[in-house]
């Protein structure tokens, strides 16, 4: 029933100057049984707002009309449904209202004031009567459409973790200051302060005593090693004086002796440390020109300060244990060899040197086994020598064409200490008398095991009633000059195995050999007298030798001592032993002999020393201004 006249009071209207872009999903709010859902549709909403219906302004002027279409029945607890819901049941007949009271909508709440009911699930899932839900109040507000709905993310769930691209955060920290030195003036204003600082300039005092004394016991075994290893005094203190300056010990003085090397460490008396002195002795040698020339490139690193002291202290424990380049047999045969490229140098027979060269295996073994049963070298030494002098006795029985002097001098050439006398008279040269007066007297005791061999072997062929020669009978043959060439050039090849030098250093000696024979046969074609003849040779293999060994990286030794070695007089001393010993009307011409002797080896010790000065200037040269090019080292 319609009345007209009502006034419709003024309401709120909550629209806003724009639309919205995007529809928003509004819940369905409307009573049960409805009859005006076909004509609004599905919106359960006031029919009489015209903001919530956009509805024209001209269809809101009569509200009273729209209420009297809804009819004046008893209004049923409203339901949530979705949009989209099933369709809605049978609606029930409504009760016959009263005359005087009509409905009225319920008015907007305040935009200020709590909602009149529970918040209104959003979701179109929302159950409806039929599925259980609870009923809904009397009074429903209209919904606040400012309030805008949640967003509910669409798609698979973003994995967590850190985003590809996310920008990382940097942070910034300030670096506060210490307080150390504020410590330190409390400290020192304290009553320990004394007592701490003179604690604190002990425990300095004993770290760097400690590092002084570990680099002053790398210096002695780095000189140890290269004693044993057979190297000159004068190499040995240079690679002390290397290693102690590298690693910052400067104030070290070295002492050395045949045997034995002295370190004495004098430090500033005004730091506080004590003075100490360190000493080793060399109880033992073995020839090893490889592993002199591995010292001989650490040292080189180490004055360049490529390696540290831990690192050079390393490598210097894997040279001490690194095998040598040839096993012992080899050492046997290739002294047969030079044995045999020896004899007709010195104008024997090739008979001779087949059998020198056999005697020089027997003597070398014979002298093996004496070394394993920890003879003395002087010992040791006399067993070769009466091998050498039995054989050639023998083979003078037999009747063989041999020259049993030359057999004999083939045979004790290996066992002659003239390498040792020329390494003495270089360490007279260089400032080391003590030295070369220790390396004089145990060469002049290999001489004395050499003498009583051969007196011993004479001996025991007058016994068996050998006939009486005469060894100091020389020989007579004479070869060309280029197979004399050949000769001495695999003579200081097979010298160099026995020394126990790799192919680059034997290769090395070999051409060195044959340019000190060139140089000798050209100072006696000038006509240099016989003993000024070897020193000439001696100084060409001294400066060459020097150059071939700045080349190859190693110490001048390796190249010179076997290049040499065809230059020493060991027939000569052979001679003068057996005129001093044996034949007693000859004592006086052994004597001038061993005199005749000792010059020519002083006389090619210092010309290899001469030489070698003479090249200084030129590997110095080589050594600063192409060290690339012009050195090869070759590590391994």
């Amino acid at each position: 029933m319609e009345q007209e006249g009502t006034q419709e009071p003024a309401r709120f209207d909550p629209r806003i100057a724009e639309p919205p872009a995007v529809p928003t999903l509004i819940p369905v709010l409307r009573p049960a049984g409805a009859e005006d859902a076909a004509a609004v549709g599905d919106l359960a909403i006031d029919p009489e707002d015209p903001g919530l219906l956009d509805l024209d302004p001209a269809e809101s002027a009569h509200p009273a009309a729209a209420a009297g279409a809804v009819g004046a029945t008893e209004p049923r607890p409203p339901v949530v449904r979705p949009a989209a819901a099933d369709p809605e049941p049978e609606p029930e007949e409504p009760a016959e209202p009263e005359a005087e009271t009509l409905p009225e909508p319920a008015a907007d709440a305040p935009l200020t004031e709590p909602p009149l009911s529970e918040q209104v699930p959003t979701s179109v899932l929302a159950p409806a009567d039929a599925d259980g839900a609870l009923p809904a109040p009397d009074v429903i507000p209209a919904p606040d459409i400012t309030v805008p709905d949640p967003v509910v993310p669409v798609g698979p769930p973003e994995k967590r973790g850190r985003r590809r691209g996310r920008r990382s955060r940097e942070v910034f920290v300030e670096n506060l200051p210490t307080q150390a030195l504020v410590l330190a003036d409390r400290l020192h204003s304290s009553p320990y302060g004394r007592r701490m600082r003179s604690t604190l300039q002990q425990r300095r005092a004993e770290a760097q005593a400690l590092e002084a004394r570990t680099t002053l016991d790398f210096a002695l075994k780095l000189g140890e090693t290269m004693f044993s290893f057979g190297a000159a005094s004068l190499d040995v203190e240079t690679s002390i004086i290397v290693a102690t300056q590298a690693y910052g010990i400067l104030e070290t003085e070295v002492d050395l002796t045949n045997q034995s090397i002295s370190l004495n460490y004098a430090p500033d008396s005004s730091r506080g440390e004590a003075p100490f002195t360190l000493q080793r002795v060399v109880r033992s040698s073995s020839v090893n020109f490889e592993g002199l020339v591995a010292v001989h490139r650490l040292v080189e690193e180490i004055a360049a300060g490529e390696v540290d002291r831990a690192e050079a202290q390393r490598r210097l424990v894997e040279i001490r244990h690194q095998p040598k380049p040839f096993p012992a047999v080899f050492e046997v045969l290739f002294s047969g060899v030079f044995v045999a490229c020896f004899v007709p140098f010195i104008g024997g027979t090739w008979t001779g040197a087949a059998l020198g060269m056999v005697s020089t295996w027997l003597v070398f073994w014979l002298k093996v086994q004496a070394d394993k049963a920890r003879f003395p070298e002087i010992f040791s030494t006399m067993f070769g020598a009466i091998t050498a002098t039995v054989i050639a006795l023998m083979a003078h029985a037999l009747d063989l064409p041999v020259n049993p002097a030359l057999v004999i001098a083939g045979g004790i050439m290996m066992l002659l200490p003239t390498a040792r006398f020329v390494t003495a008279v270089q360490d007279a040269i260089h400032g080391f008398p003590v030295t070369a007066a220790g390396r004089f007297l145990s060469a002049l005791l290999v001489f004395a095991g050499v003498m009583a061999g051969i007196m011993i072997a004479v001996g025991i062929g007058d016994l068996l009633g050998f006939e009486q020669l005469d060894l100091a009978e020389a020989g007579t043959l004479s070869y060309p000059p280029l197979l004399l060439l050949g000769l001495v050039m695999a003579a200081g090849m097979a010298d160099a195995v026995v020394e126990q030098s790799r192919w680059p250093q034997i290769l090395a000696c070999g051409l060195v050999s044959g340019a000190g024979f060139g140089a000798y046969l050209a100072a006696q074609q000038v006509g240099v007298s016989d003993r000024l003849v070897p020193a000439v040779a001696a100084a060409a293999v001294g400066f060459l030798g020097r150059l071939v060994a700045q080349r190859l990286a190693a110490p001048a030794l390796v190249i010179v001592l076997p290049s040499m070695l065809f230059l020493l007089p060991g027939l000569t001393m052979f001679r003068s032993v057996y005129g001093f010993t044996v034949e007693t009307g000859a004592t006086l011409l052994g004597v001038e002999g061993l005199f005749n002797a000792a010059v020519i080896v002083v006389a090619i010790a210092a010309g290899v020393a001469f030489g070698n000065t003479l090249a200084k200037p030129i590997t110095d040269r080589m050594g600063t201004l192409l060290p690339t090019e012009l050195v090869m080292h070759q590590r391994g």
